[in-house]
């Protein structure tokens, strides 16, 4: 369900299609794209911002694959992304033609279904061990963040994201240092994940921007139930990484910045929704943009909060 790997199928005869149909009939985190070779359809296909690329040279109608390839990386977001030719050509300069134009990766036909199979699913969780993957929590990072939003932006669907990140966390690392602080990061993570699961649905998105700051891309319909999730699971489970003499006190007390002590409660959680219900976004950095400011204003909340944006354009 989560983190969907996107994958475009160039081919004018759907020829891939039906095979991907029958390879991955099983596979629930996997979604293809089928698109015909013409400009107008790769461009609405590509605006899933793939994680890989597949192109049928044996089933392309209306462009070279020299021509594809060259339509493909011209755009900045498919500049680095792989790609895989399949084809019946024997002659080798051609072959290493194609590679020269920047495919990545050429199997010749006939296909074996099994090794084709392989090759995506293996190149596929390839991509994502390389891709700014946290070491901390295993979750997609800062690039796989933005290429999700642009894939939102892009499509016609609803869509929110939930900006979460944690209240009095730098009190909490101060107190049981970032071995233990970093055992809460990850206790965040989970609590995500399993709101997730409970009431995502497929092709749902968790990423981790940094710190104790995470966001989900998910269906505006099911986007409130997982807010107020987060919120539930984490004040329930929370308690368990402090001392039961803190839990009594409510928080932790430690000398502030003018060298006072000051208590700082139990860390709390913000869940800050931002939806294209009430406007329409051009950009990630509109979305993060109104995301930070919706976040500054449901922390100055006291415990852990859920705020949605319902701001008009």
């Amino acid at each position: 369900m989560l983190n969907t790997k996107y994958i475009v199928l160039v081919d004018d005869t759907k020829e891939l299609c039906e095979l991907v149909a029958e390879l991955y009939e099983n596979e629930i985190d996997y979604e293809f794209v089928c698109s015909n070779s013409d400009k107008t359809s790769l461009r609405k296909a590509l605006l899933s911002v793939p994680d890989l690329i597949v192109i049928n040279e044996d089933g392309l109608e209306e462009e070279t694959t020299s021509n594809v390839c060259k339509y493909i990386r011209k755009g900045k977001d498919n500049a680095i992304t792989p790609i895989i030719v399949t084809s019946s050509q024997k002659d080798e300069n051609h072959r290493l033609d194609i590679l020269k134009k920047g495919v990545e990766y050429y199997i010749p036909k006939p296909l074996n279904k099994q090794y084709f199979y392989y090759t995506i699913r293996n190149l596929s969780h390839l991509i994502s061990a390389n891709r700014c993957i946290s070491a901390l929590t295993g979750l997609p990072g800062n690039i796989q963040i933005e290429n999700e939003l642009k894939r939102r932006i892009g499509s016609k669907g609803m869509y929110a994201v939930l900006y979460t990140d944690l209240d009095n966390f730098k009190a909490y690392n101060d107190k049981y240092g970032f071995m233990n602080g970093d055992e809460v990061i990850k206790y965040t993570a989970e609590v995500l994940k399993e709101a997730i699961q409970e009431h995502g649905k497929r092709g749902d998105f968790l990423g981790h921007i940094g710190g104790d700051d995470f966001v989900a891309i998910v269906d505006y319909e099911n986007a409130k139930k997982i807010g107020r999730t987060i919120i539930k699971l984490f004040d329930k489970g929370i308690k368990e990484y402090y001392s039961e003499e803190d839990i009594k006190k409510g928080g932790v007390r430690l000398l502030n910045r003018r060298g006072k002590m000051e208590k700082y409660p139990i860390t709390t959680i913000t869940v800050a929704m931002i939806s294209n219900r009430y406007k329409q976004y051009k950009s990630p950095l509109e979305i993060g943009e109104d995301g930070a400011a919706v976040k500054k204003k449901a922390k100055a909340v006291p415990g852990s909060t859920f705020m949605e944006d319902r701001r008009k354009s």
